[in-house]
């Protein structure tokens, strides 16, 4: 059952991210809720789960989407594990912890995906990425996330999907 809600919520949002969200655009960037849901779910699963769901995201990610297949798989899956490292140690009904996370994920998100596609010999120009989307995209993401962990959150509680 809780396996089935997990799939169900990211399969609802490969379909929605591209379709939906660039509505809601804010100088042309739209919230990344795979990352935002990668955030959520490692705060809230045991164990190494949340390196587990945060691979099978990025790999559906980078398949239907990607240029490059893997690289979001290995940094969702990082930022999974990373979380699940410090997951016990958190307060977890507090809203700055998913606020603070997403954050943290979205600056590590974009500063190892760049440096993974320079070396890999792509040539990028950092500071007009970082310029124009990073500082919004940061506090979109984060203010977004509240909304998706309220809901993430309520699903863990209940004891039929206790992951």
């Amino acid at each position: 059952m809780k396996t089935l809600m997990i799939s169900l919520i990211i399969m609802i949002n490969i379909v929605l991210q591209p379709a939906l969200l660039p509505y809601i655009s804010i100088y042309n960037v739209i919230p990344n809720t795979s990352l935002i849901l990668v955030v959520c779910f490692s705060i809230n699963s045991k164990k190494n789960r949340g390196a587990l769901i945060g691979g099978t995201i990025g790999i559906l990610q980078d398949i239907i989407f990607g240029k490059m297949i893997g690289i979001n798989a290995l940094i969702y899956m990082l930022i999974g594990y990373f979380i699940n490292l410090i997951n016990k140690n958190i307060f977890k009904e507090n809203l700055a912890i998913p606020f603070v996370f997403t954050s943290l994920a979205t600056i590590f998100y974009y500063i190892v995906g760049l440096l993974l596609v320079y070396f890999l010999g792509y040539n990028l120009q950092f500071f007009s990425i970082f310029r124009n989307m990073f500082i919004v995209e940061i506090i979109y993401n984060s203010i977004f996330s509240l909304l998706v962990y309220f809901y993430v959150s309520k699903i863990f509680k209940t004891k039929k999907t206790r992951y």
